[in-house]
């Protein structure tokens, strides 16, 4: 009782925006995933797969044609117009799905803010963009050249089993409890509900979210599409939205937050933590020059929002003196000896 009284005070203390996001991934979780999976059984699938896969379709196959890409692309046809749709949102408005929709992304984020952050491994300070852009090249090419299925690794076969498991379907216990299913498991734990604010695995492992992040960054190129802007003439350089972005997509340059647009989720939580509303989810500047309205009065002209990408010298997101070490030593004891297990269940 302690526990739900606790979580419900943290609830009410969350702004706004983040209550609206996590209601949204809730109802997504229970449109997409087990046991009602209402909207893929709408499709005719009982899961995310088949017609419904947006991971599969472009994947480069040794000897692959026009027609093979074709065939593929109409076998997950409702997957490809989803696809297509989600990056047309991004293109305008930001990483909607990956930030708000995404159940599968977002299950891992509401499991890991349950957590105590004592047993959470911190990922944002790695170098993200060659890592999530050396897995994608790797997963459209290298995987299929070698004849491993895209499927191996794919969170949304994991995460959809895990919670069909969960409600005592027997499919999802056999995928849990495969060797294929216990690696998955070790690595949706591993990079999700014990990472810290459980977005490790969309960062570095999903093709969706780094193509997605491709396109948003090419959109921010435009004042017309909403993306993370930032005033440099109010950003103090305080380092709070860094330390508090769930995907480590902002640093400090030269004391100016900047944001890499390929790793921003428009989730609007440095929004919310910025005490000098000097970063938002808005367009480009439109009114540039101060407005009389009343002799000897002026209106002084917005702040001017830009999209301020990295540059070659950075100050990390979170200085390797501010990590809590005995969190990640936590983690990864927590981790291993979930692996050792899984790895045993597997050999037996």
């Amino acid at each position: 009782m302690k526990i739900l009284k606790a979580w419900y005070t943290e609830w009410l203390e969350q702004p706004k925006v983040q209550r609206f996001r996590y209601i949204t991934i809730f109802i997504s979780c229970v449109l997409f995933l087990g046991p009602l999976t209402i909207l893929p059984k709408l499709a005719g699938n009982s899961d995310l797969c088949g017609r419904l896969c947006m991971r599969r379709f472009y994947l480069y196959f040794p000897g692959m044609t026009v027609e093979d890409f074709a065939t593929h692309a109409s076998a997950a046809m409702i997957g490809v117009i989803a696809f297509a749709l989600i990056l047309l949102t991004t293109l305008f408005f930001g990483r909607i799905w990956c930030g708000y929709l995404c159940p599968v992304g977002g299950f891992s984020e509401l499991v890991s803010r349950l957590l105590n952050d004592r047993w959470k491994i911190e990922y944002r300070w790695l170098p993200q963009f060659q890592i999530r852009y050396g897995y994608l090249a790797t997963y459209m090419i290298v995987l299929p050249a070698i004849g491993v299925s895209a499927c191996t690794l794919c969170n949304f076969i994991t995460v959809p089993r895990l919670v069909e498991s969960m409600s005592g379907g027997a499919g999802g216990l056999a995928f849990i409890f495969s060797a294929v299913g216990l690696v998955n498991l070790s690595l949706l734990l591993l990079l999700g509900f014990f990472a810290s604010k459980g977005r490790a695995y969309c960062q570095f492992m999903c093709p969706i979210g780094a193509i997605d992040g491709i396109v948003n960054s090419l959109g921010s190129r435009f004042r017309s599409t909403h993306r993370i802007r930032v005033a440099k003439e109010r950003c103090t350089g305080c380092n709070i939205c860094a330390r508090n972005c769930m995907c480590g997509a902002i640093k400090m340059v030269d004391k100016i937050a900047t944001v890499q647009q390929s790793s921003c989720m428009d989730c609007h939580e440095c929004v919310d933590v910025c005490d000098w509303n000097a970063i938002e989810w808005t367009t480009g500047s439109r009114n540039k020059n101060p407005k009389r309205i009343k002799k000897g009065t002026e209106i002084f002209p917005e702040p001017d929002w830009q999209v301020i990408t990295f540059k070659p010298r950075l100050e990390p997101t979170i200085n390797h003196r501010e990590i809590q070490w005995g969190r990640v030593i936590n983690g990864v004891l927590v981790v291993g000896f979930t692996l050792l297990v899984t790895a045993s269940l597997a050999i037996h």
